[in-house]
């Protein structure tokens, strides 16, 4: 089962972001470390033989498995970029997700009766094939004080197309933004993001199929 990874991260020992709102360079660090892995998705250094434009596919993908689709940024949307800095000035933080690599692994899809409840309300029985994932607060001071959250893609999740990933040369991982819209300021936020298939586990000490961080905006 794969894990979850989450970015900004620059030093590797703490899952907290802590920043000022406003304070350019309490979140600076943050920004070049998300920066830094989007400049990756460049549509520019994803073209060649090995890369097909996978923009019409709707399902999971059935040939071509030797290939990498394309993964297109502008699907995360307008309001997690770096023009805006990732919502870091306005203290509204843009968190980039993504789920580990597995060789060969590839996600199953849910049916009405097996979705579970806690995303029912997101997943769509006419187009299942999302890896959904969906953060919480820990805690109830967090789920009191986190505000909204929204994701982006819309659809909340990575789409089957981009399985499985067979260490094809140029392979580029789908990607999430998680938005927190109007968090309180002065709190920890204590957060835990799943992802959601059939065959994907659960488990909060080995963090199989999930992610911890902390966010403190100041």
């Amino acid at each position: 089962t794969p894990g979850l990874g989450f970015r900004p991260q620059p030093n590797i020992g703490t899952t907290l972001i802590r920043f000022v709102k406003g304070d350019f360079n309490s979140y600076i660090h943050y920004l070049d470390h998300i920066e830094s892995y989007i400049q990756y998705y460049e549509n520019e250094l994803q073209q060649g033989d090995n890369f097909l434009d996978c923009s019409e596919i709707r399902t999971r993908r059935k040939t071509n498995l030797n290939k990498v689709c394309v993964f297109d940024p502008i699907v995360l949307g307008g309001d997690c970029v770096k023009q805006q800095n990732y919502g870091f000035d306005d203290g509204q933080p843009c968190i980039l997700l993504k789920l580990n690599k597995v060789f060969g692994w590839q996600p199953e899809e849910y049916s009405n009766e097996t979705v579970p409840n806690i995303i029912k309300n997101v997943w769509n029985e006419d187009d299942p094939w999302w890896v959904v994932v969906r953060c919480d607060g820990d805690n109830h001071i967090t789920r009191e004080n986190m505000g909204d959250l929204v994701y982006f893609p819309s659809e909340q999740g990575f789409h089957y197309k981009y399985f499985p990933f067979r260490n094809q040369q140029g392979y580029r991982s789908p990607l999430i933004f998680l938005r927190f819209q109007n968090a309180h300021p002065g709190i920890l936020f204590m957060m835990t993001c799943r992802a959601f298939a059939k065959n994907i586990y659960h488990d909060h000490v080995e963090q199989i199929g999930q992610v911890h961080f902390e966010v403190l905006i100041d």
